[in-house]
């Protein structure tokens, strides 16, 4: 499965050569959209950066959990018949520790 879908790898372009175009279709005409506005009137250099901070935070492919996008799938195990953890001290006299 790729990390980035065909659209997002568009908007990549799309991004580096017009940041508020990428913003507006990802995002639609919101806060994020001004903020991209400003931040290119400032300079092509942080509009950019804020454009593919957008793109990629808002990936198409991006499993989301509340959604039931994660899937639990059973993990085949075998079982040993005895576990032995640590050592016995069965049939040894014991003597008191004296601080």
């Amino acid at each position: 499965m790729s990390v980035y879908s065909g659209r997002d790898i568009a908007l990549f372009v799309v991004a580096f050569f017009f940041p508020p175009l990428a913003i507006l279709v990802k995002r639609g005409c919101g806060i994020d959209f001004l903020i991209n506005i400003c931040l290119w009137a400032l300079g092509a250099v942080p509009g950019i950066i804020h454009a593919f901070y957008i793109v990629h935070k808002h990936n198409d492919n991006f499993e989301d959990l509340e959604r039931g996008g994660l899937q639990y799938e059973r993990v085949p195990s075998e079982e040993p018949s005895r576990v032995a953890y640590g050592a016995t001290n069965a049939g040894k006299k014991r003597y008191p520790i004296y601080f």
